[in-house]
């Protein structure tokens, strides 16, 4: 190791939060809960070569498993993948959802030791990294593989980095919006070729042809995507303007582990509630288990998205029933998403409310509107997708 004052500092750090999570570890309740162990001793797959994905949140490894099968149907020779996460509600997902095509784990811990350990066992071919998970110790391990770039970013959203992070092994970057793109050219001094290459969370729908369908027949009134805790007086507002109206109401709390406190509330608001995937009229509908999105929105007529109704949450997937033709609300926050979603406003593609006292008056933006929009979309997305076809290529 290059044991210059950047190196040291990871190696006192990395060292330091090892000897604390260690201890943790020890503890079988937290262990269980957040498998400490495991993030920084595996085991992990130990029959590489893989090429190795990495994200963190549902909604980036969903779009990294949708990747994965992309490459196994385009790329000759296609090796092993793995995909990895910190979260371990993502990789029970993951598991549940991918059938053995793709290996999946708990993403070692950024300590240069558990790295060493991690790169020994999977010997990874090259690493594709989502959104912003730009993890220092990830970048540094992965330059030292090889004399070539064999990192790459993907869907990028860049609004800074820690200071002392290495780009030099990075071979290919494409950006989610032209202001990302360039954040990231100045950080990375432009260093790292790079595209705009819109959000890869629709890039299976791009590949399968890029049509929005509105449902037909829908039998839901509106759902609610992901939603907090933290945004439970809105939801219940909002809910309750859709009972007392007669609606088909779906609830799809972002945490398994919230739903108790979501029905709580509704029922102490004398608000009817069942469990999907029971769906009545002038009642709310609980969805009780990850996955099941896609089915939900096909049959839907519009839905309004969480993690846009308190400043300190993240904006959940607003692609999904964009593209699969269903009226799309949106409330006044999208932290991690700002740029995209003031464009799709402007363009009168997504609805904007301010307060959910304006629920009712939302405004439902035209099918045309939304395929004009998303065709575009589509283009930036294939085109980028066809970039990192050459960089994989030029890895292997």
């Amino acid at each position: 190791m290059d044991l210059n004052v950047k190196n040291l500092g990871r190696l006192a750090v990395g060292t330091a939060i090892k000897t604390v999570a260690k201890a943790a570890s020890k503890l079988p309740r937290l262990d269980r809960e957040y498998h400490i162990e495991e993030r920084f001793s595996g085991p992990w797959p130990s029959d590489g070569p893989y090429l190795w994905l990495h994200g963190a949140s549902l909604g980036e490894c969903r779009m990294l498993l949708g990747l994965a099968y992309a490459l196994q149907e385009d790329l000759p020779n296609c090796p092993k993948i793995l995909i990895t996460s910190q979260k371990v509600e993502v990789v029970a997902f993951l598991k549940d959802s991918c059938a053995g095509a793709v290996e999946v784990a708990i993403a070692p811990a950024d300590v240069p030791s558990t790295l060493h350990l991690f790169a020994s066992a999977v010997q990874p071919l090259g690493l594709i990294l989502a959104e912003n998970e730009l993890w220092p110790g990830y970048l540094s391990t992965m330059s030292k593989l090889s004399t070539r770039r064999n990192i790459a970013l993907v869907s990028g959203r860049y609004r800074k980095s820690f200071p002392f992070i290495n780009f030099s092994g990075m071979g290919y970057a494409c950006m989610q919006t032209a202001a990302d793109l360039g954040r990231f050219t100045y950080a990375s001094k432009g260093f790292v070729p790079c595209t705009m290459g819109g959000d890869w969370k629709l890039l299976n729908w791009a590949r399968d042809g890029g049509l929005v369908c509105v449902p037909e027949k829908p039998t839901v009134d509106v759902v609610f995507l992901s939603f907090h805790q933290e945004e439970a007086e809105a939801l219940v507002s909002m809910a309750k303007d859709s009972v007392d109206r007669g609606d088909a109401v779906v609830l799809m709390p972002r945490k398994l582990s919230e739903l108790n406190l979501f029905r709580r509330l509704l029922k102490e608001s004398e608000l009817p509630v069942v469990d999907y995937p029971s769906v009545e009229k002038g009642s709310v509908s609980l969805v009780t288990r990850f996955g099941l999105s896609r089915e939900i929105l096909l049959k839907s007529r519009s839905a309004v998205v969480g993690g846009s109704f308190d400043r300190r949450l993240g904006i959940h997937d607003f692609w999904e029933p964009l593209r699969m033709g269903v009226s799309t609300c949106v409330g006044p926050y999208a932290k991690g998403h700002d740029d995209v979603v003031a464009k799709l406003v402007n363009a009168h593609v997504v609805a904007q409310i301010l307060t959910p006292a304006d629920f009712l008056r939302r405004r439902h933006p035209s099918p045309d509107a939304v395929r004009t929009f998303l065709m575009a979309e589509r283009m930036k997305v294939l085109n980028s997708y066809k970039l990192l076809l050459n960089f994989i290529k030029g890895i292997l």
